[in-house]
């Protein structure tokens, strides 16, 4: 008996309105299973005929329908099937312009579920019986939005639906079902694909995509070495994989190298599990079981860098390096390039700190041999020119490496810690024992006549001048001026800085240096970037302008106001507290604003985080920034000068005693000492010291000064010994000085930040095989207004899908030699069958600029379909 639910859908079917241009309806009732032949007599519809298709009638029905009645509405009732060939059927025609119904169980899903209605997607459909015969699965395949017309595509997402997944690919579920743990008798997508869906079909999809061949007794750390192993082939050589043959399916293993590197790149929409298994965790397993670490450390780093399937790849790399390093051999080059090129390796995030600190190795190595012969210049200026303009690019290296390094040790890598930990004695000897000591040996001897006759170095600009020099010629011109000075705040760290603001604002930095007076501590120099004439000394060691104390930012204040009224002094610390209201009230009518910051010295100046004096260092570099932008945006200043009070020395290695001269080297009276200065009476004398001349006094008292030479530190007690300031060094005394000028917006000869710009100079646009490389020329190389840049590269096709992998490249060249700025870039498609008479597209994208889109064609004759049919 047919139920209501197939008459009311009928009646529906026969109400709804006509296709246009269509004059009636005509549907097919397909029933190959005979279900309603004898209940198919009971159906009236008003207005509508019943005929039964019997096998010997066909060409009378299509006689009927084509030509002996053209308008009434007809129901065909059709058990029949055309297995072998569905040229027998009479009525193939007729039903192509007409409609179908189907009133079974399967029919009425595949309804719901927007899935043809032909005999291969019925029969998938009865593997799914179990699958479909609960409403919440149901509803999840349903909610994945898409229709069915090949059986893959349901296979897939039946599968994803099993792995907790909202749809997805083929490597989706393989990815899934992994990550869920390589025991299968404990994989619950495995056994929600065996219990609901169909576990042959899983395997079936396995072995067409990656090549792999499931037995009951392979694990499936077997599969995982399948992919893995055949990744790496993608890009190793065979004769590097002896032993592996049995892992590697060579007409799969482009699948596999493209699963494995989105799997690095790519979040994917499961939702992991707490014991859930990362690539990481997959890739450390067969790393173990294969012993993959011995045979990577056997293969040339050559061929290393052109893979990162497994982490253990990197560490090779490193290691090597490390050892070569830690027995005094530096291959610059050969560095260089291996940081280059895993910048961008999949597994960069785990080794990171480990290769930055690599790099600045080289970079260190590099200034060394650029500086062999020493330092042997015999007058100050160029001495201090030498370093303002290169050398001080040494002192930079070495906080880098030691910022990094720091950071390897929150989570160190066991097999790369203590060979790391060896090469930083390497790095104390080229810098500390070499770099320190030559530079601050030449040009302690060259200053030294001029400390003990002038007590500061002729023919280079002083600090004291600061206000005179920068100050007072703005303001009589009518220009507000913002002045920050930052304790501490090295000549190196601001030239990171001034590049940090040329890249990240509107305005224009000028790095410029003075002289700090001697000794080079805060409350001298503090006072140096006063107004006044007279800087003199208590007898309680306290410093005065002019009679005016200067220790703190309130009498700093007083000074500014007493040279120019419309002044203020604020620290860095209340300006970040205030509002933006409370901001331009302060600033309101003054034209000389002095702000005052403190970070490097705050840390440096404590024995508990003097290590951490670099970190703050980057801290200092990110907050000066900030209130650059403060200043520009919100109070309306360009005329910016960022300077500081004095720099430092900094060692990570402690001193050796014989590297310390005793308080006792002293014969008289000490009224002042520090590890790197002393102030004393004339009468005082001492040994091993350079005197310098103090142009101040203590009331009526005559004051000198004594400066250790070299890096040599003076005994006293409390503090630490690895951050030290106040002496002669060049690294303690060369006071940066940026010149800030911001820019309003649409002022004339404002220039834009700029990306360098990345173009492709490879010639032909047709690519014939599934790997192949591609050049690209960096149009600018990084400067001051040209910041480097980080570009994604992809192939897709004419609907923007993906259909290569994504490859990057960092834009961070600095040559103005066009052919050092070429990176040649390897692609790798995605195995499927591509049309020569398409067009695809090379995407070249970064995170500002519109993409740019080239197209080419692909030829590739062998491709596979990777079609998949049960």
């Amino acid at each position: 008996m047919l139920s209501e639910t197939i008459k009311s859908r009928l009646a529906e079917r026969f109400a709804a309105p006509l296709p246009e241009f269509h004059k009636r309806r005509i549907i097919f009732w397909h029933d190959e299973d005979g279900e309603f032949a004898e209940a198919i007599d009971q159906l009236a519809l008003d207005g509508v005929t019943l005929v039964k298709l019997t096998g010997k009638n066909n060409f009378a029905v299509k006689k009927l329908l084509a030509e002996d009645d053209l308008t009434r509405d007809y129901l065909v009732y059709d058990p029949l099937t055309y297995e072998k060939d569905q040229r027998d059927d009479w009525l193939l025609d007729i039903k192509l312009h007409s409609e179908e119904f189907r009133a079974d169980l399967i029919s009425i899903q595949m309804e719901e579920l927007l899935v043809e209605p032909t005999s291969a997607m019925r029969k998938t459909m009865k593997l799914y019986a179990k699958f479909l015969g609960n409403k919440d699965r149901k509803a999840k395949l349903r909610r994945i939005g898409k229709s069915y017309q090949t059986p893959l595509g349901l296979h897939i997402d039946i599968m994803a639906v099993l792995c907790g997944l909202n749809g997805g690919t083929a490597q989706d579920v393989i990815i899934a079902v992994l990550s869920a743990g390589l025991d299968k008798e404990n994989n619950a997508p495995l056994a929600n694909i065996e219990k609901f869906g169909n576990i042959e079909a899983f395997w079936q999809l396995v072995q067409k995509y990656t090549g792999y061949v499931n037995g009951d007794d392979r694990p499936l750390s077997d599969l995982a070495a399948h992919i893995l192993i055949s990744a790496l082939s993608q890009t190793i050589p065979n004769s590097a994989l002896r032993g592996l043959k049995r892992f590697i399916t060579d007409s799969c293993k482009a699948y596999c190298y493209q699963l494995v590197h989105e799997w690095q790149h790519e979040n994917h929409s499961l939702t992991p599990a707490p014991d859930s298994l990362t690539l990481i965790d997959i890739c450390r397993h067969i790393e173990g079981e294969l012993r993959l670490a011995d045979r990577f450390d056997k293969i040339e780093i050559s061929l290393l860098l052109k893979s990162d399937a497994f982490p253990a790849i990197n560490e090779s790399i490193l290691k090597r390096f490390y050892g070569e390093i830690g027995e005094r051999v530096i291959k610059v080059d050969s560095i260089l390039e291996a940081v280059e090129n895993r910048r961008t390796s999949g597994w960069y995030n785990l080794i990171g700190n480990y290769l930055e600190s690599l790099y600045y190795i080289a970079k260190m190595q590099e200034f060394y041999l650029a500086h062999i012969e020493g330092f042997h210049l015999v007058e100050p200026a160029k001495i201090w020119k030498l370093y303002t303009t290169d050398a001080y690019q040494m002192d930079s290296h070495y906080r880098h490496f030691h910022y990094y390094f720091g950071n390897t040790l929150k989570a160190p890598n066991a097999l790369l810690e203590d060979p790391l930990k060896k090469c930083s004695d390497v790095v104390e000897g080229l810098y500390h024992q070499w770099f320190l000591k030559e530079l601050t040996l030449n040009w302690t001897n060259t200053i030294a006549d001029d400390l003990d006759s002038l007590g500061y170095v002729s023919e280079v600009n002083k600090q004291r001048d600061f206000y005179r020099r920068y100050v007072f010629p703005n303001v009589s011109k009518g220009n507000r001026v913002f002045v920050v000075i930052s304790d501490s705040l090295r000549f190196e760290v601001a030239a990171e800085l001034s590049e940090v603001l040329s890249h990240t604002t509107k305005g224009r930095a000028i790095l410029e240096a003075a002289q700090a007076v001697f000794p080079s501590i805060t409350k001298f120099g503090m006072a140096a970037l006063l107004p006044g004439k007279g800087l003199s000394v208590s007898d309680k060691m306290e410093v005065s302008i002019d009679g005016n104390l200067t220790g703190s930012t309130a009498n700093r204040g007083a000074i500014l106001s007493a040279a120019n009224p419309d002044s203020v002094a604020v620290t860095y610390k209340d300006l970040l507290q205030m509002k933006k209201t409370e901001r331009r009230a302060l600033v309101h009518g003054k034209e000389i604003i002095y702000i005052y910051h403190n970070t490097i010295d705050a840390f440096g100046d404590k024995l508990a985080t003097e290590t951490k004096v670099f970190e703050a260092c980057d801290a200092t570099i990110s907050e000066l920034n900030a209130i650059v932008k403060i200043i520009v945006n919100d109070l309306s200043g360009i005329n910016i000068f960022i300077t500081a009070d004095h720099g430092f020395l900094y060692t990570h290695k402690p001193l050796e005693e014989s590297q310390k001269i005793s308080r006792q080297t002293f014969n008289g009276e000490i009224y002042e000492i520090g590890r790197r200065y002393a102030l004393v009476p004339p009468g005082t004398s001492a040994d091993y010291l350079l005197p310098v001349k103090m142009e101040r006094e203590i009331g009526d008292i005559p004051l000198k000064g004594y400066a250790p030479q070299d890096t040599v530190r003076i005994k006293v007690q409390g503090g630490g010994e690895n951050y030290v300031h106040g002496g002669i060094s060049l690294q303690e005394m060369v006071v940066p000085v940026i010149v800030y000028k911001g820019m309003r917006s649409g002022y004339k000869r404002y220039v834009e930040i700029q990306n360098p710009g990345l173009s492709l100079i490879s010639e032909s646009r047709k690519v014939a095989n599934l790997i192949f490389s591609l050049d690209f020329l960096q149009k600018q190389p990084v400067g001051e207004k040209v910041q480097a840049c980080g570009y994604t590269l992809h192939f897709s096709d004419d609907v923007g899908v993906p259909v290569s992998d994504t490859q990057t490249v960092i834009a961070d060249r600095t040559s103005s030699n066009a052919s050092e700025r070429v990176f040649r870039v390897r692609f790798t498609l995605k195995p499927m069958q591509f049309n020569k008479s398409k067009i695809y597209r090379l995407v070249i994208a970064n995170d500002t600029d519109m993409p740019e889109e080239i197209e080419f064609r692909i030829d590739i004759a062998f491709a596979d379909d990777f079609g998949f049919d049960l």
